[in-house]
């Protein structure tokens, strides 16, 4: 990569450390000569054309990294230089200050150069899952060589996960190690220690052997029903790191940082490129355990002949109800996030379903799902506009996928309408790349194979016996 480094202090101590990296790196001659060089067409920046620049002005509190000459300033652009300096102890340093025009510590430098290659290789996306190495990553040490009673946790790096757990992230263990199939297994041994903030409860599937990474992920997204792209996958080792990437490009593999001890950098980069949320819902604190109930109700149907036995051995059981506005941040979440059985993949915010939970000129459902395994939560929602008589949000969540949910939820919307007497024209739908579910879904209605709406009348309520109102 062309790295050009830009500022007004020494910028010598970054170049070698990039250069060493393997990296080509342009600093412009004389002292704070940036402005000059961005805006001079015959510049030696501009004939260098770098990949990716990096602006530094510590008196300013400013760090900006930028693939485009033409988008560098000295406006401020987060992470600031305090931002990082207050996740890394030992930032500044005024003796290199004095000495060489150059405030920052080596642990100040390299949590730049980590921040920098950060923001470089990452393309920001909403993802779900978390999909983590063990060794050298979640502890300092390798369990087959060192032992479990050897290895260090890093402690700060998984109460971090933690937290995203508690969130709603799903945490994935990807380690090639014995199968933590016993307590006396090394794995099983090292997440029951006491000083272990992780246990293997935490992780909604694991995938521990000595397997490839990558077919073991691709399991995991099965059992969730998600696709590789809802994925972050996280390894210390640069090895795994490149497998992923040429097998599952889908799956976001960010740069792993040069030092564990402080990770708060690191968590924090990782949670505001995939994990942002502005709002947490009941479902968010039990996902883990939602989708843990979701690999033992597969393991039930595996045993049972056919799928209609499998959903009656279930006993579910469906709470549908008019949405309220405690409702609102979990039916902005599945907007947001929903794709394969979302009918328009309209991207409600949470201030639009608020006031459309509100307006009489709609009606809002919800329905919540549970079974013999546990409560599902809140899992589907339909939208419909009084004005268009039409059904404007279908959605359901993924887990509750293939469990005729979807039929249960449009009868009782069919009915509720009939009740006021209000017509029904239609479902509207849009397809996207990931809809197919939902497509299939409504052409099956109707018998139509390719079309912009469904017709709702050929609707029947034959699913509605593998479903129990409550």
């Amino acid at each position: 990569m062309k790295i050009a480094l830009l500022g007004n202090i020494t910028l010598d101590f970054l170049a070698h450390d990039f250069r060493r990296m393997g990296h080509e790196v342009y600093v412009p001659p004389g002292f704070d000569t940036w402005r000059q060089e961005i805006l001079d067409p015959s510049s030696g920046l501009r004939r260098f054309s770098p990949d990716a620049s990096l602006l530094l002005l510590p008196d300013r509190n400013v760090m900006k990294v930028a693939a485009r000459l033409d988008d560098l300033n000295d406006g401020d652009a987060p992470p600031r230089l305090e931002t990082l300096a207050g996740e890394t102890p030992g930032f500044w340093d005024d003796r290199m200050r004095q000495l060489a025009a150059m405030p920052f510590s080596l642990a100040g430098l390299k949590a730049i150069e980590d921040e920098f290659l950060f923001q470089v290789a990452v393309s920001p996306s909403p993802r779900k899952i978390l999909a983590v190495d063990a060794d050298n990553t979640l502890w300092h040490g390798i369990i087959s060589e060192d032992g479990p009673a050897s290895v260090v946790p890093h402690v700060d790096f998984q109460q971090g996960l933690l937290a995203l757990k508690a969130k709603g992230i799903l945490l994935v263990l990807l380690s090639k190690n014995d199968p933590p199939s016993t307590p006396s297994a090394p794995v099983a041994m090292a997440f029951a220690r006491d000083d272990m903030p992780l246990s293997l409860s935490d992780f909604a599937a694991v995938g521990v052997d000595w397997s490839p990474k990558a077919g073991n992920l691709l399991k995991a997204c099965e059992t969730f029903n998600l696709a590789p792209d809802s994925v972050v996958f996280i390894d210390d080792n640069p090895h795994e790191r490149v497998q992923m990437a040429a097998h599952l490009p889908e799956v976001a593999v960010p740069p792993f940082p040069s030092d564990m001890s402080h990770p708060a950098a690191f968590l924090r980069r990782i949670e505001a490129a995939f994990f942002s949320t502005d709002w947490h819902t009941a479902e968010d604190g039990v996902r883990t355990e939602m989708y843990q109930a979701e690999a033992a109700r597969r393991k039930s149907a595996a045993r049972l002949p056919t799928l209609s036995d499998y959903l009656e051995s279930l006993h579910m059981t469906c709470r549908a109800a008019i949405a309220t506005l405690q409702d609102v941040p979990r039916l902005a979440q599945m907007a947001g996030k929903t794709n394969q059985f979302n009918a328009t993949t309209i991207r409600r915010t949470a201030d639009e379903m608020k006031r459309i939970v509100q307006d009489r000129a709609w009606r809002v459902w919800t329905f919540r799902l549970a079974d013999d395994f546990g409560d599902m939560g809140l899992v589907c929602y339909i939208v419909y506009s009084c004005a268009g008589a039409r059904i404007t949000d279908f959605v359901m969540s993924c887990r509750a996928m293939g469990r005729t949910l979807e039929h249960y939820a449009l009868n009782h919307v069919r009915r509720a309408l009939a009740s006021e007497k209000l017509p029904l024209n239609g479902i509207d739908f849009v397809a996207s790349a990931k809809n197919a579910p939902v497509k299939a879904f409504l052409a099956s209605l109707n018998g139509a194979s390719d079309m912009p709406t469904c017709i709702c009348e050929q609707s029947a309520n034959l699913h509605d016996s593998q479903m129990r109102p409550r």
